[in-house]
């Protein structure tokens, strides 16, 4: 901010920094604008690294001690035929102009290298007063850019704020330009809204937005549904338990998600929740099938599971977890006695390999067979396979 003054040019920082400052929240990163045009940014940062990668839209980033800053140029508004992207991008010399094409008044907040505030849109009021509002129309803003419409939810979710009257019926109106959207953007700002603590409120007020986009939720009966806001109010802050919940009821959750273009990762997590929150958990026997069949970590379904089903606790399930790895209970095929090599010299091949370990850790799981190689061994022999 110091080396664009010194040669001549304002600078600012805008946006969520400033936004998260006055609200005493860590801030992750800082976004600086000016009324320097592109080359004389170029210019200026000369002795400085810089990556031109959004250069065309205005924004210059320069790695000052290794750490990337966003640098844009003031622009003003221009048409968006997509309802996404401005068809140009025009600058401004005017600071005021620049705010007034950003989404919500919290976000169009500006701070000088002295500290002073400078508010054109009563940002400060509406952060004192904890409301999400649209700056200028809301309809214009969400016609411009549909993404605004999740980003005003997620905001609302992670600060625990209301949304203005008009900005929330304007969300209602907008939402099916969510179409218009990419599945990448809708799964990013999904995923950030499902980890907020107030999120399953905002979901109730605004189920009909993630039915453009999740349409299976419109055949989710009124009962199933509370069910579900009740057990995300449960759950912990992860976006992906609140995902199984959400799709906890649906016949074909993986095919859902590979539309939402959630990661092979993320999706095996998701479904392995789903299907194993329906496995019977009584005792040790129970718990040690689940884990067994897990394709996510233990206290990830602990959260789930204890979220969908009031009757488990989730501190109950750790202590279980916990005595059966610390007593090195065999629950899974890594932990047997024997492996396939102990079979194949048993005389045993291919498909009879895998269905006498498997019988064989059934077994063990089952304490009907102590985990030695020795019994394993014997059992093996005296069956026929």
């Amino acid at each position: 901010m110091q080396k664009l003054a010194e040669n001549g040019y304002e600078c600012y920082v805008v946006g969520g920094a400033v936004r998260s400052t006055m609200l005493n929240l860590p801030v992750h990163d800082y976004d600086l604008t000016t009324n320097a045009l592109p080359e004389q940014m170029k210019e200026v940062f000369s002795s400085f690294r810089t990556l031109e990668t959004g250069i065309k839209h205005g924004t210059l980033t320069v790695l000052a001690d290794h750490h990337p800053l966003e640098i844009t140029t003031y622009r003003k508004d221009s048409a968006y035929a997509d309802h996404r992207h401005p068809d140009h991008v025009e600058f401004t010399s005017a600071l005021k102009e620049d705010c007034a094409r950003r989404d919500f008044t919290v976000n169009a907040l500006c701070c000088d290298a002295e500290g002073n505030i400078l508010d054109f849109f009563h940002g400060k009021e509406d952060l004192e007063k904890k409301i999400i509002r649209c700056i200028g129309r809301a309809d214009d803003r969400f016609d411009e850019d549909a993404l605004r419409i999740l980003r005003a939810l997620r905001f609302a979710a992670r600060l625990s704020f209301s949304i203005d009257p008009a900005t929330s019926q304007a969300l209602h109106a907008k939402k099916d330009l969510l179409h218009f959207i990419s599945a990448e953007r809708i799964q990013e700002e999904t995923e950030g809204f499902l980890e907020a603590q107030n999120c399953a409120s905002l979901l109730e007020e605004y189920r009909d937005v993630f039915e453009v986009f999740i349409p299976e939720l419109k055949n989710c009966k009124e009962n199933i549904w509370n069910s579900m806001l009740s057990s995300i109010r449960r759950s912990p802050d992860d976006s992906e338990i609140r995902m199984a919940v959400l799709l906890g009821n649906e016949e074909k959750p993986e095919s859902i998600l590979k539309r939402m273009k959630y990661s092979n990762a993320s999706m095996k997590r998701i479904s392995c929740m789903i299907q194993c929150g329906k496995m019977q958990m009584n005792n040790d026997v129970d718990l040690k099938r689940i884990m067994n069949s897990l394709n996510c970590p233990f206290a990830q379904f602990a959260g789930y599971r204890s979220a969908v089903d009031p009757s488990v606790s989730y501190e109950k399930m750790m202590e279980m977890h916990q005595g059966i790895m610390d007593r090195k209970e065999c629950w899974n095929l890594k932990d047997l006695a024997i492996d396939g090599n102990d079979l194949k010299e048993a005389g045993l091949k291919g498909k009879q390999i895998h269905n006498a370990l498997q019988s064989v850790l059934d077994e063990v799981i089952e304490k009907r067979l102590p985990n030695s190689r020795y019994e394993l061994l014997n059992y093996i022999n005296s069956q026929k396979w």
